[in-house]
């Protein structure tokens, strides 16, 4: 019982792999996604392949399709549970693009930028930076933008009108097109896109402007989802989940201090989600001025600023979220208006609190220092 215990927690621990633990985070949570979208079950025999030769297979009924489903669960099962994690990623983002090339029904943005994450992290290694995942999210952008470059309908703003204003009727586009000159709002948001777009496969690929970059990301994809109540698929939850590979989480020891009396709820917390025991927390003397404290390599880092680094160095804080937008989508499925707009805020109030602007020049400021 306690092996079977021992092996259910590797699940949600990620230390001790060939994978740096932000990538094997995201690895993951793309898989979860996937199967929370049902691709185990939407792989199928070949139907209307991109490859035609791939026709063959049906002589032979659910061979195909048996044997994808074989694979694609047993390297889930692999990959969920630390097993060969690089060789089950690569298995993974391989099946997944064979099920695409047999059958052009299944061929979403969504699931092919899953695929190609996972076949990236499978040769990537916890060694080098992820660097194929700059190059991945550069190409993405850099197709889209050349694909909207290319189409006439997008410089005269006519996409873009008849998807917000006729397809999808988006209430504060119709309620704003009225303020402009005919179509005025509908080119200006395409140029907005395109530029946007171009602009992200360019910035991306500088460690300069990366970290702003990614950052910039998750405001426009949020702002087009606030705007247009709109997921595509699971595209955004897929690019949101591929940027962790972005996040990278420290090796080193957490030393955390906190204050028993206002704090200690958040020390439980912390204890259930910290599966790799990374986190050592120790109660303050009364009487101090900080209600958090963490001492990690040569910083010394208080209150918000310690609890941030905390919240984004913890991957199970990740899996907690993903939970918690799954269990809505499931309690709220039929109620699309309010699962939105809760969704809309959280996700507001998290990038608002998370984002890098040093709050305390503008409130109260908060010290952080360097152990001497």
């Amino acid at each position: 019982m306690t092996y079977l215990k021992t092996f259910i927690l590797r699940l949600f621990q990620f230390e001790g792999t060939k994978m740096h633990s932000n990538v094997l985070l995201m690895c993951k949570l793309l898989l979860l996604l996937l199967i929370a979208h049902h691709m185990f079950f939407k792989i199928s025999d070949p139907f209307i392949p991109f490859i035609p030769g791939l026709d063959m297979f049906n002589t032979y009924p659910n061979v195909f399709n048996y044997s994808l489903k074989i694979i694609f669960g047993l390297s889930a099962f692999a990959l969920l549970f630390n097993i060969k994690v690089r060789t089950a990623s690569l298995i993974n983002g391989c099946v997944i693009i064979l099920s695409i090339l047999a059958s052009k029904p299944l061929f979403f943005n969504h699931n092919f930028i899953c695929a190609c994450a996972l076949i990236l992290a499978g040769l990537s290694n916890d060694k080098d930076p992820p660097y194929l995942f700059v190059l991945q999210l550069s190409l993405v952008y850099f197709g889209a933008s050349i694909n909207k470059f290319l189409e006439p309908d997008w410089w005269s703003g006519a996409f873009m009108d008849n998807w917000l204003g006729t397809a999808r009727e988006n209430p504060p586009y119709l309620y704003m097109s009225q303020l402009f000159p005919k179509m005025i709002l509908a080119k200006l948001l395409s140029y907005i896109a395109m530029f946007t777009e171009f602009s992200i496969a360019i910035f991306i690929l500088f460690k300069k402007t990366r970290r702003l970059t990614v950052w910039f990301i998750i405001v426009f994809h949020t702002t087009l989802f606030t705007l247009t109540s709109f997921r595509f698929g699971h595209f955004l939850e897929s690019l949101v989940i591929t940027l962790l590979a972005f996040n990278s989480i420290t090796k080193a020891q957490l030393n955390i201090v906190y204050r028993q009396k206002s704090a200690n709820v958040l020390k439980q917390f912390f204890r259930v989600l910290d599966m790799d025991k990374k986190q050592t927390w120790a109660p303050n003397n009364e009487g101090q001025h900080f209600w958090l404290q963490l001492k990690h390599k040569d910083q010394v880092l208080f209150n918000h600023k310690a609890l941030k680094f905390v919240l984004l160095n913890t991957p199970n804080f990740f899996m907690l979220l993903f939970a918690i937008d799954v269990i809505l989508y499931i309690l709220l499925y039929n109620h699309r208006t309010t699962l939105f707009v809760l969704n809309a805020i959280f996700v507001w109030i998290m990038i608002v609190y998370f984002l890098p602007i040093n709050w305390s020049k503008l409130f109260k400021k908060t010290p952080t220092y360097k152990l001497q």
